[in-house]
């Protein structure tokens, strides 16, 4: 079994090996946690967070945008539903993200697939039930066990779901909370700072995980990118889909980033990290990952304090 395992892989990697690269990076843009996402810096309201992401997205004309929606948002704040509204009468999509935003390492499978299928109601009331026929798993977590990653990959596929990997993660929980602080104490000049430090950044983790992609696949393999429907992303979206335009980005639709065949290998270790797709193939095959992608620093945290 392991060395039909083993064959499957390096057959599977021939095939992402053989599609010739691009001049420069494809990107799918993908939203999650819709409708709102993190705190809500004083002076503004979630509608408010919304539309600037919306304008942004429609500004840079990002084509068939997903938003991975929790449904249970709307049981709590029922206004929350005129968001929902707005982003599908923009022409943006959405996709299942579990009603509760549900963590797999911390229930049993049974439990998880139970939100996901409780969520597709929801779904169901905003869009045509293809168009909702895609998953991403909340936090990035697909199980700390073999047994719970199994048993929900194999329910998503009988339901005909596409799960929706993450290749570009640009780690905004920790810039969005400095962000918030700073709004609170109504320092324009470190906010202003921070957001041309995360666009900065995230041009430099768009290029590590290229690299990381060039290791891996001796191409640049379709990106999928993850922002959040929160303040701090609303704020910096048009910079940051701008600098990425300018950096040679061109972006396309999920549909079409799935396909490439890539995504067809499944990461073998079950850690439940939140790393992304390529990180995750990166350590069952012990390649080393891009300075860009390991350095860290506490200064985000000492923002605004």
């Amino acid at each position: 079994m392991r060395t039909w395992a083993v064959a499957g892989m390096a057959l599977l990697l021939s095939m992402a090996l053989a599609t010739p690269a691009l001049a420069g990076p494809e990107v799918a843009v993908t939203v999650d946690d819709l409708p709102t996402h993190g705190a809500m810096p004083p002076g503004t309201t979630r509608r408010a967070i919304a539309d600037q992401m919306i304008h942004a997205l429609r500004r840079h004309a990002v084509p068939g945008v997903y938003g991975f929606m929790n449904g249970g948002q709307l049981q709590h704040e029922p206004e929350l539903e005129a968001i929902v509204r707005a982003w599908r009468q923009a022409g943006f999509v959405l996709g299942n993200h579990t009603y509760s935003h549900l963590d797999l390492t911390r229930v049993a499978a049974v439990d998880y697939v139970a939100d996901i299928e409780r969520n597709e109601a929801v779904l169901k009331r905003f869009s045509r039930t293809e168009t909702s026929r895609y998953f991403r798993y909340p936090y990035l977590h697909e199980g700390n066990t073999e047994d719970k990653r199994t048993t929900v990959r194999e329910w998503l596929a009988a339901r005909a779901y596409t799960i929706a990997p993450v290749t570009v993660s640009l780690e905004d929980e920790g810039w969005a909370a400095a962000y918030a602080r700073c709004v609170g104490m109504g320092d324009t000049l470190t906010i202003a700072r921070l957001k041309r430090r995360f666009v900065d950044t995230s041009i430099r983790r768009m290029a590590a995980f290229d690299e990381l992609s060039q290791r891996l696949f001796k191409r640049s393999i379709k990106h999928i990118l993850l922002v959040h429907m929160g303040a701090f992303d609303a704020m910096v979206l048009d910079d940051l889909l701008a600098a990425h335009r300018a950096a040679g980005a061109r972006f396309i639709r999920l549909s079409e980033a799935v396909q490439d065949p890539a995504y067809r290998i499944a990461a073998q270790a079950a850690v439940d990290d939140g790393a992304t797709f390529l990180v995750h193939i990166a350590r069952d095959k012990g390649v080393p990952l891009p300075a860009a992608l390991t350095d860290s620093s506490d200064e985000l945290a000492r923002l605004c304090r």
